[in-house]
């Protein structure tokens, strides 16, 4: 509506704009065509000797068809050869060398005139004004209607899985303001859109979890207690079997909570935790499959013991260092260097593996991808929503040689903030 009345009153005030000059030219050049008419003409009087009486004025006047009026001079008299417009009357006025005065008038708009509407100048520029014109409110029209139907062309896409593309970033501030708008909405669908998705993972992971640790926990307990039983009676030699049996046991068993504790969450148990003792912990609980992996586990821990403790909980917190530990050892299946590095408010895990694919790293945290092989893809997933849960950040990348590399950010203590 605005674009439609501002071309409106900017042709309705040009068209006017013009019909006012051609107007004013129309009476310039009638003065100026009585002026030099009547120029001629006097001078005509001053050269002749025509007696200056009201019958010559008469007969002069219809030969120039103007009024013609000879006048005696006085004084004060305006008869300077320059017209003069009255309310109806057009007149001039001329000094002869007799002393007397000749004055012409003629009335304006006369029939016969031409008026300056139908000049064939004035014409010209008012069609040549509302052709401009309509050029002009046709590239303002496409200039707005352009985004327009950008806009159109992008809303089928809106809650779709591709991200929003040729939305327009310039042009009129409404438009604009709707295309944000439009792409906020995008992104708001998208994330309830994988809410959702999550919550239906969830839900299927809860029953499937349920029902797996029902049939598998008491067939574990029962392998973890006579492989127990069976290295308490063996020698030296079977011992090591014996204990082996047992820890993967253990490591069937933490798998089955893992994926319980993912599928139906139970609120956070906040302690003090030290980080030293709980890394020493998870390394030597996966000793063996590292050994058996030929890795090597360096624990680089920084001497301010004291700085190295924090709050939450502390078997979530166990799991974390255990998914990390094991990712990284399944990374070198044919051995290599593992470093865990404690240091004030971070923690590191780097290994010698492959390192991880792009598709891994922007993928990175999502429950069921996984490229290991036989991987259920919950690793990183549950560490991920642990870490957060408590407050802190977890991020990976590839090492510039070889390897990658897992760092966890704690939050800052209360009274450090």
């Amino acid at each position: 509506m605005w674009l439609v009345a501002s071309f409106g009153a900017f042709v309705l005030v040009g068209s006017m704009a013009l019909m006012a000059f051609f107007q004013h030219l129309t009476k310039v050049e009638e003065e100026v065509a009585l002026e030099s008419l009547g120029k001629a003409n006097a001078l005509f009087l001053d050269q002749s000797n025509f007696p200056q009486t009201k019958y010559m004025a008469d007969q002069l006047g219809r030969v120039m068809g103007a009024d013609v009026e000879f006048r005696e001079s006085t004084g004060e008299t305006s008869a300077d050869g320059r017209a003069r417009s009255g309310t109806d009357l057009l007149e001039v006025g001329f000094k002869l060398k007799n002393g007397s005065e000749v004055w012409f008038s003629k009335k304006k708009n006369q029939p016969g005139a031409i008026p300056f509407w139908k000049r064939i100048d004035a014409q010209l520029a008012l069609g040549s004004f509302w052709a401009l014109s309509l050029l002009f409110s046709v590239l303002i029209g496409r200039k707005v209607t352009r985004p327009l139907a950008k806009l159109a062309a992008v809303i089928p896409e809106i809650g779709g899985d591709r991200p929003l593309s040729g939305l327009p970033v310039s042009g009129p501030q409404e438009i604009v303001s709707l295309a944000n708008a439009l792409a906020k909405a995008h992104g708001s669908l998208v994330e309830e859109r994988e809410k959702r998705r999550h919550a239906e993972r969830l839900a299927l992971l809860g029953r499937m979890a349920t029902s797996l640790a029902h049939e598998v926990r008491n067939p574990v307990a029962a392998i973890r207690l006579h492989a127990q039983l069976l290295e308490r009676a063996c020698e030296t030699a079977e011992k090591m079997s014996a204990t082996l049996i047992v820890s993967e046991a253990e490591r069937i068993e933490f798998l089955v909570n893992q994926w319980l504790r993912y599928a139906k969450p139970e609120p956070v148990k906040m302690v003090q935790v030290d980080l030293v003792e709980l890394v020493t912990d998870a390394c030597h609980g996966l000793s063996l499959q590292a050994i058996h992996a030929g890795v090597v586990i360096h624990q680089e821990i920084d001497p301010n013991w004291g700085e190295h403790e924090v709050r939450g909980d502390r078997e979530r917190l166990r799991q974390v260092l255990c998914n990390l530990l094991l990712n990284a050892i399944q990374s070198m299946p044919k051995g290599g260097q593992l470093k865990l590095r404690v240091m004030p408010g971070l923690l590191e895990v780097e290994d010698q593996g492959v390192g991880f694919s792009s598709q891994a790293l922007e993928r990175f945290g999502e429950p069921f991808h996984s490229e290991r092989e036989g991987g259920m893809g919950l690793g990183l997933a549950v560490s991920k929503e642990i870490i957060e849960s408590h407050g802190g950040k977890i991020s990976v990348e590839n090492l510039p040689e070889r390897g990658a590399c897992v760092r966890i950010v704690w939050p800052k203590p209360q009274n450090e903030r």
